[in-house]
């Protein structure tokens, strides 16, 4: 009787009152309930279970949103809401009896510095992954704010993971009345959550048609990741722990973005449908480096490997990365930044990018003669468009007219012949070696013309 009071109470501040407002008929809560969800999948988690105050037809839908965002940033100095406890008090599910105390009482008594959001986000969390049916969601985010989580927030938020995926069963499922078969998941995001080996195998035996996966700023006691339905992984800013490999026959997208590993431990890639690689590491983070075996359908790639120009620590990454260039020689666009003069190794041998069409070149060292231009220009047929941006060319002559040295003009790009006849280059530069290198060009091509040479310079 209490908490119907309570609900109408809000109801009544809200100007609703079973399906009714004060204006006039609840045309919303007249929609089907597939499409109700599809509103709230829009919604943050805590937004979507405050929306039950609107409609006694709306008291129950959070429960079944086919997608559910636990967001930390919710709880910014946000005031607890009796909102939250009315609702989420009010569901009458069996499941919340079930509960791993063991688990649940040694994360909960993890000495750290609680504070009030920290309290109201975790009470809220772990009741609402206990009342939703997350065998049944479509996509589930859990996002930490790594800033203002205690000291073991992300292994309190593993725990809240593990508990919820131990319960949520395909056999308790079908108890509930649910669809049998494994989790319908497709889209999973964790950011600031601690990983194990554990994990990833209760992910690969329950969630068979899982996509998307997207693990940003997270600890990862992970050695191999493995699938047979992803489709797009991303991995941001991990801290990985001994991962040796990835492997799965349907990806297409590949994020590394930042992130370390163990320093003797290489990882190796073996996605034979990649499309797309974005690899954005450094050099002495990863100093096992990086293995990209049978990925011939890279069509765009991005390799970006920072303090490669500088060689303070011996790194596999950092040596001769001439085998990685090699293994994304299907790629009809290509960016490389921060590569340095090392990348081709010592002697190169012949590679052809046969499918080139761009190449991206962004603060590169070219100061060796432009070495590395040299070898794209030779090696791509059909190329298009290069692009060389804030690269670090060789010096130019400190007079205006003096002429350009000979050690340059005869060495590497002397007499070259231009495979593509139309082929238009781009220089972006910022420190007035722009004129400079287009006068070179000019002065060693064969067959580029001015008018497909195109200068901008930036601050």
């Amino acid at each position: 009787m209490e908490l119907d009071n309570a609900f109408r109470k809000r109801a009544r501040v809200s100007g609703v009152i079973d399906g009714c407002s004060a204006g006039g008929p609840d045309r919303l809560s007249s929609l089907p309930d597939c499409l109700l969800h599809t509103i709230m999948s829009f919604l943050k988690a805590r937004q979507a279970v405050q929306a039950c105050v609107l409609s006694t037809r709306w008291r129950h839908l959070w429960r079944s949103v086919p997608c559910l965002d636990i967001d930390f940033d919710e709880f910014n100095k946000a005031p607890p809401s009796d909102v939250n406890r009315i609702c989420l008090s009010s569901s009458d599910d069996s499941s919340s009896s079930e509960s791993d105390t063991s688990d649940s009482d040694s994360d909960r008594w993890l000495p750290h510095p609680f504070n009030k959001d920290w309290e109201d986000f975790e009470d809220f969390a772990v009741t609402l992954m206990r009342r939703c049916n997350i065998a049944q969601l479509d996509s589930f985010r859990l996002n930490i704010v790594r800033s203002r989580a205690p000291v073991f927030g992300n292994r309190l938020a593993a725990g809240w993971l593990r508990r919820a995926m131990k319960y949520d069963t395909p056999d308790r499922a079908s108890k509930l009345g649910l669809s049998s078969g494994s989790w319908r998941l497709k889209r999973l995001h964790l950011c600031h959550v601690l990983l194990d080996d554990h994990f990833v195998k209760r992910v690969s035996s329950v969630c068979h048609s899982l996509e998307d996966l997207e693990l940003d700023d997270c600890s990862c006691q992970i050695m191999s990741i493995t699938s047979q339905s992803l489709k797009t992984l991303v991995l941001k800013k991990c801290r990985w722990r001994s991962l040796s490999e990835i492997i799965s026959p349907t990806l297409k997208t590949l994020v590394i973005d930042g992130g370390s590993n163990t320093a003797a431990c290489a990882l190796v890639i073996l996605a034979p449908a990649l499309a797309y690689l974005h690899l954005a590491v450094d050099v002495y983070r990863f100093c096992g480096g990086v293995s990209l075996n049978e990925v011939p359908s890279v069509g765009k790639a991005f390799i970006h490997l920072l303090q490669h120009k500088y060689n303070h620590a011996r790194s596999k990454l950092d040596g001769d990365q001439f085998k990685l260039l090699c293994s994304i020689s299907n790629s009809t666009n290509l960016e490389l930044s921060g590569v340095g003069t090392r990348v081709l190794g010592k002697e190169p041998r012949f590679q052809e990018f046969k499918n080139l069409r761009k190449l991206l070149l962004d603060n590169c060292d070219l100061s060796d003669n432009f070495r590395t231009l040299v070898f794209f220009l030779r090696s791509s047929p059909i190329l298009e468009k290069v692009t060389l941006r804030c690269c670090k060319f060789p010096k130019c002559p400190k007079k205006r007219h003096m002429p350009i040295r000979n050690e340059i003009s005869s060495s590497e790009l002397r007499g070259l012949d231009l495979l593509c006849e139309n082929l238009k280059v781009e220089i972006i530069y910022n420190d007035g070696y722009g004129p400079h290198l287009m006068r070179l060009l000019l002065h060693i091509s064969v067959n580029l013309s001015k008018n497909n040479i195109k200068l901008t310079e930036v601050n």
